[in-house]
C-alpha cells in the first residue's frame, strides 16, 4: 500500500522526476515482491567430529544427503577441510612428540588441493567427478586420504567440502636392505611436499650391488598451478651419470581430452650379466633418448569408456664400450638406434572399488576394475637415422575376472619388441602375463596368489631375463637363474593386523611358497637349472604417517632345492609398492 501510494503521487511532479520515481517505485515492488516469496528449503549436514573426519569414518548423515540433490544442481561453493600428520584431538596422539610434529610439518596449501580438483563454482554438480577427485588426490604421495562430498543442499544449488589429511613428508635418508644375498644403503634426505607446496625434493647417497652414487631429483605435480608435470634428475654414480628432464600433461582424468609430453634422458653406466647370482661381466652402456608424444580423446561415453589416440616420436641411442671391470665380456654387444615415429590406440572403462587391507594396512585403495587395453605401432627406418629397417610393436590388455566384497581376481598382459625386416626376426621381443587373486578370509585373513610368465625372443647381449631373490623366488641369491623365458608360482597367507605401535606403523605377517623357473629353449641352463622352490614367512611394515607406497618386507626364505652353491637360508630386506 505504502508503494502503491507512492507511485499514485507521481502525477504531481516534473516529467523527469515522474520517470525517476516510477522506477525507484518498480524496484521497491521487485524487492518487496521477492521478500515475500520463500527462501530456497536448505538441507544441511552436521559438521562431523573432527576425529571421525580425520579418520574418514562413514557419515550416513553425508550419504542421506545425496538423496535430496536435483540432477540440474549447480555447485554454489567448495570448502576445504585440512588436517595435519596427528590427530591431537586423540588421547592416544595428543603427546608432546605428536604437536611438535604437527608444528613442524608444513600443511598442504588450499591452491595445492584446488589445482588437483575435477570440480569449480558455479558448473554443473556431477558426483562422478567428485570420486574421480578422491582418487587423483589419494594418488599424491603426500596426502594419506580424501573425501570429497556435499555438505548442503539449497533447492537446485550444492555446497561442496573437501577433506584431506597429510602425511609426514620430510625423511632424513638412511637404509639399508638386503636381497638375495645383497646389501644395499641409503643416505640423505627427501621431501615429497616440500613447505606444503607438493613439490618434491630428493637428495641422497645410494649403494647397492650394481652401483653407488649421489642423486638430486625435483618434481612438481602441478607446474605453475596447471595440469603440467614436470621431473628433473641428476646422477652421479661411480660407473657413470643419469641426467632426465621430463614435461608432460598427462590424461589425469578420465574427462580430458587430450595429453602431450616431452622426455629427455642421457644416461652412461656399467651394466652386468649375471650367472648363478655371480657377475660374469661387466661393460660401459650409454644411452641417449628423446620422445615427444601426445593424445587426443573424444568424450566419454555413456557407458564409462574412453578412448585414446595416441602419437609421437622416439629416438633412442644405446652404445657399448669395455669398463675398467676386472670381467669384461668376451665381446662387447653391438651398438644400435632408434628411430621411429608411432601411434596407438587405448581404451580405458572407468571402474574402481575402494578396498582396505590389500596391498597397504589400513589405507583407502582405489583399485582399478575395468578393462583396459592399448597398442602401439611404429617403423624404425634407416632413412631416419636408424640402425636398420624395424617394426615396433607394443601392447598390454588388462582385465579384472572376479571381484566382490570378499575376492578380487585380475589378469594383465604385455608385448614389446623390435621386428627386423631384413632377416624376419624379432630383437628384444618381451612378452609378460600374470594373473592374481585375493580371497579375504575374514577382515584381517586374506589368501594371496599369483602367477607370472615371461617370454623373450632375441634378446641384445646387454638384456637378461633373470630369477631370483625379491625377482619371484626369495629363497635364492639375486639373478640366480637366467634364461629365455620363465614361471614362477606365488602362494601366500597373509594377515592384517591392527597393532599400531607408537601410531607410526602398521603391521603384517605373511607366510609363503616360491616355485618357479628361468630356462632355454634350446640351451643348458647349468646345474641346479630346474624347477627351484622355498617357503617362508615375512613381516610387512606399512607407516601410517609417511608414503602408502613404501612397504618394507623382511623375509626369512628355506630353499627346497639346493646345492653347493645355495645357502640355507635367504634373509631380504626390500622396499616394495605393495604387501
Amino acid at each position: 500500500m505504502i508503494f502503491a501510494r507512492a507511485c499514485s503521487l507521481s502525477g504531481h511532479f516534473g516529467s523527469w522526476a515522474r520517470l525517476l520515481l516510477l522506477y525507484s517505485c518498480c524496484l521497491l515492488s521487485a524487492s518487496a515482491a521477492a521478500a515475500a516469496e520463500p527462501a530456497a528449503e536448505c538441507r544441511k549436514v552436521a559438521a562431523q567430529p573432527l576425529s571421525e573426519s580425520f579418520r574418514f569414518q562413514p557419515s550416513p548423515a553425508h550419504s542421506q544427503l545425496l538423496e535430496h540433490i536435483p540432477e540440474d544442481a549447480r555447485i554454489r561453493s567448495i570448502r576445504q577441510q585440512r588436517f595435519g600428520v596427528f590427530d591431537t584431538a586423540d588421547p592416544r596422539e595428543d603427546k608432546a612428540l605428536y604437536r611438535w610434529a604437527n608444528d613442524v610439518h608444513s600443511i598442504t596449501r588450499e591452491w595445492v588441493i584446488a589445482d588437483h580438483l575435477l570440480i569449480e563454482e558455479g558448473e554443473t554438480y556431477n558426483p562422478a567427478r567428485l570420486r574421480e577427485s578422491e582418487r587423483i588426490l589419494r594418488r599424491l604421495s603426500f596426502i594419506y586420504d580424501a573425501s570429497v562430498r556435499p555438505w548442503r543442499v539449497c533447492g537446485d544449488e550444492v555446497d561442496i567440502e573437501v577433506i584431506t589429511r597429510d602425511i609426514w613428508t620430510f625423511t632424513p635418508m638412511l637404509s639399508v636392505g638386503r636381497k638375495g644375498g645383497e646389501n644395499s644403503f641409503a643416505i640423505g634426505f627427501r621431501d615429497a611436499n616440500f613447505l606444503g607446496t607438493g613439490k618434491q625434493i630428493i637428495v641422497q647417497h645410494d649403494s647397492d650391488e650394481e652401483r653407488s652414487g649421489n642423486t638430486i631429483r625435483y618434481a612438481d605435480p602441478a607446474l605453475g598451478g596447471s595440469r603440467w608435470t614436470m621431473r628433473a634428475s641428476l646422477a652421479d654414480n661411480d660407473d657413470g651419470y643419469e641426467h632426465g628432464l621430463r614435461f608432460v600433461r598427462p590424461f589425469f582424468s578420465i574427462y580430458e581430452r587430450w595429453s602431450a609430453g616431452l622426455d629427455l634422458n642421457r644416461t652412461r653406466l656399467e651394466e652386468a650379466l649375471w650367472f648363478r647370482g655371480d657377475e660374469v661381466a661387466e661393460f660401459e652402456h650409454q644411452i641417449e633418448r628423446v620422445s615427444v608424444f601426445g593424445g587426443i580423446a573424444p568424450a566419454i561415453r555413456e557407458d564409462r569408456r574412453v578412448g585414446r589416440w595416441l602419437f609421437g616420436y622416439t629416438f633412442e641411442s644405446n652404445g657399448f664400450g669395455f669398463s675398467d671391470s676386472a670381467i669384461p665380456p668376451a665381446e662387447l654387444p653391438v651398438d644400435r638406434d632408434y628411430s621411429y615415429p608411432f601411434f596407438g590406440y587405448e581404451s580405458i572403462e572407468d571402474e574402481f572399488v575402494e578396498l582396505h587391507n590389500f596391498n597397504y594396512l589400513g589405507r583407502t585403495e582405489d583399485v582399478y576394475v575395468g578393462e583396459r587395453y592399448d597398442w602401439t605401432l611404429g617403423w624404425s627406418g634407416k632413412n631416419l637415422g636408424a640402425t636398420r629397417d624395424q617394426l615396433v610393436v607394443r601392447g598390454s590388455y588388462a582385465n579384472t575376472l572376479l571381484v566382490d566384497d570378499d575376492r578380487l581376481w585380475q589378469w594383465n598382459t604385455a608385448v614389446e619388441g623390435f621386428w627386423t625386416v631384413a632377416d624376419s626376426r624379432f630383437e628384444n621381443f618381451w612378452w609378460t602375463t600374470e594373473t592374481r587373486y585375493l580371497h579375504k578370509q575374514s577382515r584381517q585373513w586374506a589368501a594371496y596368489g599369483s602367477l607370472r610368465v615371461d617370454y623373450t625372443d632375441g634378446l641384445t647381449d646387454d638384456r637378461q631375463l633373470t630369477l631370483g631373490g625379491a625377482s619371484g623366488l626369495r629363497g635364492y641369491d639375486l639373478n640366480y637363474q637366467v634364461g629365455d623365458r620363465s614361471a614362477v608360482f606365488n602362494l601366500e597367507q597373509r594377515y592384517y593386523s591392527d597393532w599400531h605401535p607408537f601410531r607410526l606403523v602398521q603391521i603384517g605377517l605373511a607366510a609363503f611358497v616360491d616355485v618357479g623357473r628361468a630356462w632355454f629353449e634350446d640351451a643348458s641352463n647349468g646345474p641346479n637349472g630346474g624347477v627351484l622352490a622355498n617357503a617362508g614367512v615375512g613381516i610387512r611394515l606399512n607407516s601410517s604417517r609417511a608414503e602408502k607406497s613404501s612397504v618394507i618386507h623382511i623375509d626369512f626364505a628355506f630353499p627346497f632345492v639346493k646345492d653347493d652353491d645355495v645357502s640355507s637360508s635367504q634373509v631380504l630386506l626390500t622396499v616394495k609398492s605393495r604387501f
